[in-house]
């Protein structure tokens, strides 16, 4: 099935743009699909396929598999090592408990082995090849948890990737309970240390895993992000700043993304500076989308939307004869995605709306 770009119309039939409609539905389903809720092995905590450990023990503990193992047996349920068990530990009692199996997880010794690492569980990693017995697979997750745990509790100002992780999926929870200006809120602190880390060699964000590997794909993920930003936008001109921001650093930093992906954010970014009440650049920028992609249909259609409602809440049209001729020239060239967009039919609203 062909990816539907946000600003078509849904699929759905409702009439509104899929981003304003059942985008975040079908973002959730994808990512339930492609990342396997990872259920217990024989002794321990198996992995997703593709997803990283600590994310998938968080998952593992929040499945229906887990919640039926604690009804059904749960003696077996309190062998394991999950995120939210190690933070019921003393800081003595983790230390304590790596110290018998062979492990210095003192303050100083860990942060040693911080230094240059951005994965709390990579620690791990070398704590059992230090190890002085074999670890059953109990103990060997207990490491992994430990490791995050500690990396709170030791360099809390330097957030692991296993934080940023945690901070990234509970702005999933807030924009799913209807919370999307405090979604951004949470994510723009994610955002800010994920920024301060790129590299200029980094030019997609697959290359970014290096600094953030999750539960969710950095690719997804900024994507959603804007969409959230451009909701809360409409109440909160101080969102439309941070849309700025994040559409500027993402096109900045990611050059070598799809041409759809770098497309939707130039789009996106001239539509932030618009909510900004920065009219006069984000025209700018979408006039240059069009000039740069004459035959797709995105800066044709944004920039018309705008013209013929206004880009903010309770705003009148700025022009909608204008927006009428620049879908007009769009359907005359043609675009090769008209239909996608609804151009005919957004055309023939405005001309409806113009008869006296």
């Amino acid at each position: 099935m062909a990816k539907i770009s946000r600003n078509q119309p849904c699929p759905c039939g409702s009439g509104k743009k899929y981003k304003k409609c059942c985008l975040d539905k079908d973002e959730q389903e994808r990512a339930s699909k492609s990342r396997n809720t990872p259920g217990p092995a024989a002794d321990g905590l198996d992995t997703a396929a593709g997803l990283p450990p600590y994310a998938a023990a968080r998952l593992f503990e929040e499945s229906e598999a887990f919640a039926e193992m604690k009804r059904r047996q749960p003696a077996m349920a309190r062998l394991f090592w999950t995120p939210s068990r190690t933070p019921a530990l003393e800081t003595e009692e983790l230390v304590e408990g790596l110290r018998k199996l062979g492990i210095d997880a003192s303050r100083n010794a860990y942060l040693e082995l911080a230094i240059n690492r951005f994965s709390a569980w990579s620690l791990s990693e070398v704590w059992r090849s230090e190890a002085t017995k074999p670890l059953s697979r109990h103990e060997d997750d207990f490491l992994g948890m430990a490791a995050c745990e500690l990396w709170k509790r030791y360099c809390p100002d330097r957030p692991s990737i296993e934080m940023l992780d945690d901070w990234m999926q509970e702005g999933y929870r807030l924009m799913m309970d209807g919370n999307g200006p405090q979604a951004c809120d949470r994510w723009s602190a994610v955002w800010e240390v994920i920024r301060s880390r790129l590299r200029p060699d980094m030019r997609t964000c697959d290359d970014a895993r290096a600094i953030f590997d999750g539960t969710q794909l950095l690719f997804n993920w900024v994507q959603d992000f804007a969409l959230e930003l451009h909701n809360a936008a409409l109440d909160n001109a101080c969102y439309a700043d941070l849309g700025v921001q994040l559409c500027e650093d993402v096109l900045q930093q990611f050059p070598g993304e799809s041409e759809l992906f770098l497309l939707n954010f130039r789009a996106d970014l001239g539509e932030f500076y618009y909510l900004a009440r920065r009219d006069e650049q984000g025209e700018r920028v979408l006039l240059e989308l069009i000039r740069d992609y004459p035959d797709r249909a995105a800066g044709y259609a944004r920039l018309a939307d705008i013209l013929a409602h206004g880009a903010r809440k309770g705003e009148t049209a700025i022009d909608p004869l204008r927006a009428q001729t620049i879908l007009e020239d769009a359907l005359a060239r043609p675009v090769t995605d008209a239909s996608e967009y609804d151009l005919e039919n957004r055309l023939e609203d405005l001309r409806n709306n113009a008869k006296p």
